[in-house]
């Protein structure tokens, strides 16, 4: 399960960025150009996709062609921290995106403050809530570092910046979003979020989710964020998994290419007790993987981890998928061998390696000789049966994988206990 911290992240990142979806005809909310428009709904379609790269370079075509609005800073941050949420350990491995994060930040609060003197009211209301979703992310930001004090009076301003835009503007949708978000986080998260009490921050989670409901079906931008950001609430949070596949499908109706919103469905069906069905979505997943398997590479970063964020690969983690994975192989036993069941027994070798389990993790490794190749699953087999792909060389695999490295990372020296081919 994700500690409140890691949730505390995908609440915020999905406040802050407020993709666009199709304007819908009477709905308030923030105004973009059409060229902006064009920028973000690339940047969230790249985003889903967990082409993260692709996804930040359409974010920062729009801070290039528009670069005194604030929106551009705010989307790119936004995407910067979704990624983070999804692949754990991110800013600790790449430095300079948490440093392009924090600029973006700081210059969407710049940027929003001649928004807010404009003499234009729709102007104003957009600068308002620009201000607003940048502090409140600049709030957050402050709590992780544990300047606590700072933070609550920073998302004190945040959402006084809100609600102004609400008063100026009752039908800007978008705003529902980031208020919904602090409602529901200031009412479940315990710990330093309590604190916010002392500073007359309350929050209330039957509105919270109200709000975040609201902007699903009338938000002009954020109305996809809102249901992604929902689906993890009901996920990671309420464990209503009916509720979540609900949503999910949603949400893969509209970016069908996406493999994050086909994987989650294979969780969902599997936590939902339907066997049958996570594993045709799992073969789906395959089918995307079998169509380009380099570009798929540094999703897999995303698809093992996301779901756990710091616990990923820890033992009750590892077991639980272990369990998938016992019961895939069993219901595909009598199929001609595919690049399916490849990946199936690949994936089972590291879980059994993970959790200490080195002579079934051998005989999986050594079944791949007779499994057909898929992409690295014979150098990565190799490899583990070299030595023991434990939790650590896992993760750092999956980074590579992410970074596009892997194939370049030196081998790793063994003769040791934990490290040769059998204990």
């Amino acid at each position: 399960m994700r500690t409140e911290r890691a949730l505390a992240a995908a609440l915020l990142a999905a406040a802050l960025l407020a993709a666009p979806s199709p304007a819908r005809a009477g709905e308030g909310g923030a105004r973009l150009s059409p060229a902006a428009a064009a920028r973000l709904e690339e940047g969230l379609s790249r985003l889903y996709s967990l082409d993260y790269a692709r996804s930040r370079a359409a974010f920062r075509r729009l801070i290039e062609q528009e670069p005194d609005s604030p929106f551009g800073y705010l989307f790119e941050a936004g995407g910067i921290w979704w990624e983070s949420s999804q692949e754990y350990g991110l800013f600790t491995d790449t430095p300079t995106l948490q440093g392009l994060f924090e600029e973006d930040v700081e210059a969407a609060l710049r940027k929003s403050e001649a928004y807010m003197d404009s003499p234009d009211p729709r102007t104003r209301a957009d600068g308002y809530f620009a201000s607003g979703m940048a502090l409140g992310t600049l709030g957050q930001w402050r709590l992780m570092k544990r300047r606590r004090m700072d933070a609550f009076f920073i998302a004190k301003k945040a959402v006084r910046h809100l609600k102004k835009c609400l008063k100026m503007d009752p039908d800007y949708a978008d705003v529902r979003l980031g208020l919904g978000v602090f409602d529901y986080q200031a009412a479940r998260l315990s710990g330093a979020m309590k604190l916010g009490i002392l500073l007359g921050l309350h929050g209330n989670e039957k509105r919270g989710l109200e709000g975040i409901n609201y902007a699903i079906d009338h938000a002009r931008y954020s109305s996809h964020q809102a249901a992604e950001l929902l689906s993890r609430i009901y996920i990671d949070d309420l464990h209503d998994y009916a509720k979540a596949l609900s949503v999910v499908r949603r949400l893969r109706a509209d970016f069908p290419e996406s493999p994050y919103f086909t994987f989650l469905e294979v969780v969902l069906h599997h936590r939902l007790g339907d066997e049958d069905a996570s594993l045709a979505r799992a073969r789906a997943l395959q089918k995307q993987f079998e169509s380009d398997p380099e570009s798929f590479r540094p999703k897999w970063l995303t698809l093992v981890c996301g779901l756990s964020g710091a616990d990923c690969l820890g033992d009750d983690d590892a077991r639980a998928a272990l369990a998938w994975f016992d019961r895939a192989l069993a219901a595909t036993a009598k199929e001609k061998p595919d690049a399916f069941q490849t990946m199936l027994h690949l994936m089972r070798g590291h879980l059994l390696d993970v959790l200490g389990r080195r002579e079934d993790a051998v005989a999986e490794f050594e079944r791949l000789a007779a499994l057909p190749a898929a992409d690295f699953s014979r150098a990565r087999a190799s490899d583990c049966l070299e030595s023991a792909c434990d939790r650590a060389d896992t993760l750092r695999f999956l980074r590579a994988l992410a970074q596009g490295d892997f194939l370049q990372r030196p081998r790793r020296a063994s003769g040791n206990g934990n490290a040769t081919r059998r204990r």
